[in-house]
């Protein structure tokens, strides 16, 4: 039995929840760096060169963030896809954690932003986790 049985978050009903969760926040980040891509980009410190990069910054934090905000609320909605959604999740949050994770030890002088988006990405990382190992 895996330790987390007694917490509502695995259930499923936990899943969906977790689903729409993500659906709701690449939603939302998408249309935010999409309608204020300035704003966005020099909140971490990026500066456009050129009207290229400014479109480049479009589409990475608009369009592939509204792509995953589809593949959540698909996840959300469609059972038969519920276990790919959350394989990519354990996948995605992983991934994020642990370059975040070397960034944060290797490069001095980070923006608050960074510690912020680390402990979203590991909260959503560790709930991937638990909802894959309960399903299995």
């Amino acid at each position: 039995m895996v330790p987390f049985d007694c917490l509502p978050l695995l259930s499923g009903m936990g899943t969906i929840i977790y689903l729409w969760i993500n659906a709701v926040a690449y939603a939302g980040f998408a249309l935010w760096c999409t309608l204020f891509p300035q704003r966005t980009a020099a909140g971490i410190g990026f500066q456009f060169a050129s009207p290229s990069a400014r479109s480049e910054y479009i589409t990475v934090y608009g369009g592939l963030e509204a792509g995953m905000a589809v593949f959540f609320l698909l996840g959300a909605i469609r059972p038969e896809l519920r276990p790919a959604v959350l394989l990519f999740s354990v996948c995605l949050y992983s991934g994020l954690v642990l370059f975040r994770l070397g960034t944060i030890l290797t490069i001095a002088d980070l923006s608050r932003i960074v510690y912020i988006l680390f402990a979203l990405e590991a909260t959503l990382g560790a709930a991937a986790w638990a909802l894959w190992i309960r399903r299995a």
